[in-house]
Order: C-alpha cells, then structure tokens, then sequence
C-alpha cells in the first residue's frame, strides 16, 4: 500500500508566513537580477513600509524559508531593507478617482497609515488626526533610532502622503463617533496600546520608576533622561530590551530582570543576543516584590508543583528575596489598549470590540492594529490595517480591492537547488562602540550583495515532487518528520498490518526534494520524485 499524493502549485511558505502576504519568491526574485525598483513596487503591493519592515521586522517569513533544509533560511529581512536602500525614488500608484467619500483615521501607527495609504489609492478622502507632535506612532516613539532611524520612517510616511493622505497631529479624538457627525463616511481608529501594565508592587508610583513606553519616547525625541549609574528593567519583551539597550546607550550599568527563563523571552531572540553582547545583565526566573530608593527587591519563582514548560505557573521560592542596587527602575512588563476613552464597547485587555470585518458597536466606526489585537509586532499591525482598509472601502461601496494593479508575474523555471553557500551576514559595529551611541547598529547589503543572497533562494513554490511511502512496511520511527522542516509528514490514525501506525505525507505540497527523508528511513519506506 502506497500514501501517494501529486503536489499541486502552491504558496511559497515565506509567503504564506508573511501576515500581510508579501509575494517573496517574486521580489527575492527581482532583486537577483538587479530590478531593486520592481523589487521596491512588489513589496508595496502589500505594505506602504518596505524600508521599515526592511530594518525592523521580526521576519517570520525566514522562519519558513524552505532553505532551512540545506543550511540557512534566505535573508530575507535584509534584501526588503536593500530593495528600500537601493531603488530610485519610486512614487505610489496614482488614486482611483474621487469617490466623494471622506475617512477619517485616528492615529498615525503602521496599522492607521496603512489603512490610510490603501484607501487613499482606492480615491477616498483620507484624513489621519494624530495626538502627538509627529506622526509615526511606535514606529517614531517605540522603536530606537539604533534599530529603526527616525529618517527611514520619515521617508516611508512621505510616500504615503504622496497619495493624498493629510495628517494633522496634536489632534487628540475623544469621541470617535463625533467625527462621523462632523462629515466623515467613515472612521478607523487606530490608536495603539500605549497603557502601561502595573507590577502591583509597593513603590512603583515611587520617584525614580519610569514607565518603558514613557521612557523611550522620551529618549527617541532627544532627551537626555536622567538615569543615574545603575538600572534595573522588568519585563522580558522588545519594549523591556530596547528601554535595556537604550539605559546602557545612556551610560547606566543595566540588569533586566524576567519571570521566566531565556528561552520564554517574547523579545527577538536577536535582540536579546545583541543585548548582551552590549553589556545588558540577566537575572531569570525571578519577580519584584518591591520598589525603594537605591533598590530593588526581588523573590526567586519556580514553577509550581514541579511543573515545567512556558506556560507552567509560578511562584515565590520560601527565604528567596534578593536586592538588586540601582538608581532607576524602568517597568516594560506590557501595554494594554484603552477603548473605554474613545467610548467603544471594551474586549479583553482593554481592546476595542470589533466584528469580522473589523466594524465596532458603532456603525461607521472602524478599528485595526494593537487597539483591537492587543501589542504585535509591526507587520502584524500593517496585516489589520490592510484588513480594516478593505472593510472600510467595502463599506464605502467599493469592490475591497486594495492592492494596486500590477502585471502579473511570470514565473521563472524552478532552479537546480541554489548556490550551495552559506547565508551572508550583515556587518554589525562593534558592541563596545555601539553602547555608546544610538548609530544603526547593523549595516545593510550592497547591491551586490543582496543579489548574491537572492541566487540562494530556492523557489521551492515551483518544484513539483511526489511523496510515496509504502505504508506497509513503515514501523513509525518518525525519522521523517524530525529531518523534514517543511511539515510534510505526520502519522496515521490507523495501524499497519505490522502493528504500527505508519507516517503519512499530511502536506506532500511542501516538499522541495531535498531527499533527507529517504536518506534517513531505516525501512526504506519513502520515495520522492
């Protein structure tokens, strides 16, 4: 008996991990034979931040990258970041024609400028009203120039407002419903998670205690905050490594502190090594208990009756306390949304309710981005305001189309399996040096560079494979499954005449013919073709 299954056409897997569907095979593609402008106009199909995305992305893409299963995943952050760097000016698509409509957003963060880019091309009138001084939300006030310079997101909103999009800022909304009353067809807010979660510990209102998200606005708008020699930082997510990182870049000697172990860390494992490497202390599996001058007091955590894993409970070790000295004690341990301020009906963590087509309990008022989900990352928010933008346009009566017209591409003929090298590495500056500065820490591809790294795709979306496995003789090793990254195989729900419950290809469609699985079945038991 053969599990015999043809592989169909399918989606490149970086794609298919990409929230807001980016079609990588397509501009890996251009940028190998040098097209960085078509490059730059694929990318933007999908979202108006390629440079930001580029410098900043968490890139889940390369977390299934099919070059995974020779050496390394396709860098493909980086060559985002060198079609942004290295394309002459593109400008946006021109709008649609007027529709007569008029939308206003309420914010200015990736996920309320997204939405205001892709509305503004479908031809409605786009108004973005913005509480603070500059537009740009997290992506000016929570992300470090280190990481993401204030230029680059300039530059990316400056595309956006090409297509028409006006921004007013110091304009604080209250009432979101208001602005319907006041002529708009629609709203969208799009205000963010800015709240800081409290400790609950003696002392956090203490002088001396500064809030993560405070903090590094503070620092991003070029003040110099007053930190004293040493400080502590609770939390172990981006927002607690970059108020770290940006402690030491302000001369403080700098200890975070985390409930849990390394490996639980939500920050980029990237970032937590960067970190470290910059001279940032650790102290895990430990909580704060209370705050005084000059110090800080913490208790040990151990999982609770022996459990073990992520998700395991904790609590206090018996005699366990500990001090840690240190002048200043920055809290990054999360932020919530606040619908309740803007008079939305309220979800869990203080996020906005909305329905499948991102509608609130209001008709006409809209929401997307962290106010709904909840803190994400940059391109899960750019992924809702697409979202939101499409049920908007939808609402307005258009067709939700959003994405710009382009030709469709013409795929290349599936190569041999790649250059056989190695992933290249960006140049990053020296930790020592980068400590005492907020210079970009790491440099970006040359063009060609980038399209070197572009010749090690595989464009494993065009291979075309069958996956037998002679099921009889299978005896449920589960060699095949531990060798292959690309989730091919998994395990019948019924036994062989043999007494073993045998592999089966679940998604033969994934297979790129790396042949691992043949190689490591001890029953001979799987064929690829």
């Amino acid at each position: 008996m053969n599990d015999h299954v043809r592989l169909e056409p399918r989606v490149a897997p970086c794609r298919a991990a990409c929230p807001a569907g980016i079609d990588v095979p397509r501009y890996v593609r251009e940028i190998r034979d040098g097209d960085f402008d078509a490059a730059l106009a694929t990318i933007r199909e999908k979202i108006p931040f390629a440079a930001v995305c580029g410098y900043a992305c968490f890139h889940p893409c390369e977390a299934k990258c099919a070059r995974r299963q020779f050496d390394e995943p396709v860098a493909i952050r980086l060559l985002k970041r060198a079609a942004a760097d290295l394309a002459a000016k593109v400008p946006p698509p021109a709008p649609a024609a007027s529709t007569g409509r008029k939308v206003a957003v309420v914010g200015s963060g990736p996920a309320g400028l997204t939405a205001a880019y892709y509305l503004a091309l479908k031809g409605h009138a786009v108004t973005v009203l913005e509480a603070a001084s500059k537009p740009g939300g997290m992506l000016r006030w929570g992300i470090p120039e280190y990481r993401l310079p204030n230029d680059v997101v300039e530059t990316e909103i400056a595309h956006i407002t090409a297509t028409g999009v006006t921004i007013t800022t110091g304009a604080a909304v209250r009432s979101p419903e208001a602005l319907l009353a006041d002529g708009h067809d629609a709203v969208l807010v799009a205000t963010g998670a800015w709240t800081p979660v409290k400790l609950g510990v003696d002392g956090e209102t203490a002088a001396g205690v500064l809030d993560g998200i405070d903090f590094l606005k503070r620092a991003n708008a070029g003040e110099k905050v007053a930190l004293g020699e040493t400080v502590a930082v609770i939390g172990g997510g981006n927002t607690a490594i970059d108020a770290a990182r940006t402690a030491i870049r302000l001369g403080a000697q700098t200890t975070l502190v985390y409930r849990r172990g390394r490996i639980a860390m939500p920050a980029s494992a990237e970032e937590i090594a960067e970190a470290e490497e910059e001279g940032l202390g650790f102290v895990f599996e430990a909580a704060p208990v209370t705050i005084e001058a000059g110090r800080l007091t913490c208790v040990k955590l151990a999982p609770k009756d022996g459990g073990s894993g992520r998700g395991a409970t904790l609590v206090a070790v018996d005699g366990s306390e500990f001090t840690i000295a240190c002048d200043t004690v920055i809290v990054a341990a999360g932020q919530q949304a606040d619908a309740a301020a803007l008079k939305l009906k309220v979800a869990r963590g203080g996020t906005v309710a909305v329905d499948d087509k991102s509608a609130t309990s209001v008709p006409g008022v809209f929401a997307a981005g962290d106010v709904v989900s909840g803190p994400s990352t940059i391109i899960d928010a750019i992924a809702s305001g697409r979202t939101s933008a499409s049920a908007v346009d939808i609402f307005l009566g258009g067709d939700g189309r959003i994405d710009p017209p382009r030709a469709e591409p013409v795929e290349a003929d599936a190569p041999l399996g790649g250059p056989r090298r190695r992933r290249l590495a960006s140049k990053k500056a020296d930790p020592a040096e980068r400590a005492r500065s907020f210079a970009l820490v790491e440099d970006g591809f040359d063009a060609a560079m980038a399209q070197s790294e572009a010749e090690r795709c595989l464009a494993c979306q065009t291979h075309h494979h069958t996956v037998e496995i002679t099921t009889d003789i299978c005896k449920a090793c589960g060699y095949c499954g531990e060798i292959c990254t690309m989730g091919v195989f998994g395990m019948s729900e019924t036994f062989n005449a043999i007494g073993y419950q045998p592999a089966v290809a679940l998604h033969p469609e994934q297979c790129i013919g790396c042949l691992k699985c043949f190689a490591v079945c001890p029953d001979f038991a799987i064929a690829v073709r």
